[in-house]
């Protein structure tokens, strides 16, 4: 069993297969590990159960490197016997199930967005991986019904399966004290007194995380009420921009970019509010880390999200790109503690009872079986 992956990176997608290998069941399957790129902070919490991964470096689909790296990951499969390849993601997808098809092994692989990119050649390769991986794994319902629509793949081809969470088994009570105990320390750490109110959002610092809209609407929520405080965590290439737009709003002061934590999760329960304005989703782990730690969700009803969030129920959805809905439902939320404490809590109950991370890797377990029997066979 050998999974193909980008990076290791510190996103979602590199986080469920870090999760995934971390935890596959090693007295039924022999799980292998190869990169695009041996990078990233998440390679830490797997180099000592794979301590050699061969990197497959590309630079460009159309050139004399990316034939060698098809030929060596072609070879290197069948040295290795291996009889399913996993991939993670749109690059090392296209690259393995080119490879695993020139060598005759089964391919999973994996989509946990909706859509790459705008550029047709991101369209073009994702439909040229559906027709030839054998499986197409994805993480949301959302993401299988813009598959279907798409007409690359057959329904029966193509597998859900929900991302995995490992919550702490707390009660109520406990979730709650944590979250006091978390919001204090974020407060002390950012010199803010006991009355702020943090609106908190993790998430790359990317364009379709949707970081312009949100703090368009914080600076709505900040001018209603002088407390607020707005933290992002996460990095990204939009880093200078998000800094310079907080300032020409006027709201630098009151923005504070912590940058990539490792602590993320934990972040998120010191959260008066979390936050997700993202304009194209899978299954955000951000939402569930925050629903899972207690805290309120507002996020835009994108890809998966409204899987894991019943507006007014379990948390609040907005539209993308609006940030009048987006500063209306933050304020809502922040005036109406009492009543958002409560619907965070059911969000939370929610997400432990449905998303645990042993039902993901049992499931992507029995994937496994499944593709295997069918090699087999024939």
């Amino acid at each position: 069993m050998l999974h193909l992956i980008n990076s290791l990176d510190a996103g979602g997608t590199e986080r469920q297969a870090v999760e995934l290998l971390n935890r596959i069941d090693e007295k039924r399957f022999e799980p292998r590990l190869a990169v695009l790129g041996w990078r990233g902070p998440l390679r830490w919490q797997i180099v000592t159960r794979f301590p050699y991964v061969p990197e497959f470096p590309l630079n460009g689909f159309f050139n004399a490197n990316a034939i060698k790296q098809l030929l060596r990951l072609r070879e290197t499969m069948i040295e290795k016997r291996i009889a399913v390849l996993h991939t993670h993601d749109f690059y090392s997808g296209a690259l393995g199930v080119t490879a695993a098809r020139l060598g005759g092994i089964k391919v999973i692989a994996a989509q946990r967005h909706l859509r790459l990119s705008d550029r047709r050649i991101h369209d073009w390769g994702t439909r040229y991986i559906h027709r030839l991986a054998n499986r197409v794994l994805v993480n949301a319902e959302g993401i299988r019904d813009h598959i279907l629509k798409m007409g690359s793949v057959t329904p029966g081809k193509i597998v859900v399966i929900h991302n995995g969470l490992d919550a702490p088994p707390q009660d109520e009570m406990d979730a709650r004290a944590l979250r006091v105990r978390r919001r204090a320390e974020l407060l002390s750490k950012l010199g803010l007194g006991a009355d702020a109110k943090i609106v908190g959002s993790v998430a790359g610092l990317r364009p379709v995380k949707g970081h312009r809209y949100l703090l368009e609407a914080a600076a709505k929520v900040m001018k209603a009420d002088a407390r607020v405080h707005l933290v992002l965590v996460g990095d990204g290439e939009l880093r200078d921009e998000i800094a310079a737009q907080a300032a020409r709003l006027g709201i630098g002061a009151r923005t504070s970019l912590l940058g990539h934590r490792e602590d993320s999760a934990q972040l998120a329960a010191a959260f008066d509010v979390a936050v997700l304005a993202s304009l194209s989703e899978g299954l955000p782990n951000a939402v569930m880390e925050a629903m899972a730690a207690g805290a309120p969700v507002v996020a835009t009803a994108v890809g998966g999200t409204p899987e894991l969030i019943e507006d007014g129920q379990t948390g609040f959805l907005v539209p993308p790109a609006n940030p009048e809905a987006l500063a209306e439902r933050i304020e809502y939320a922040l005036s109406h503690a009492g009543l958002t404490g409560l619907i965070a809590m059911r969000g939370r109950q929610f997400i432990i009872e449905r998303f645990g991370m042993e039902r993901m890797v049992a499931a992507v377990e029995r994937l496994y079986d499944e593709v295997i029997s069918k090699s087999r066979s024939g």
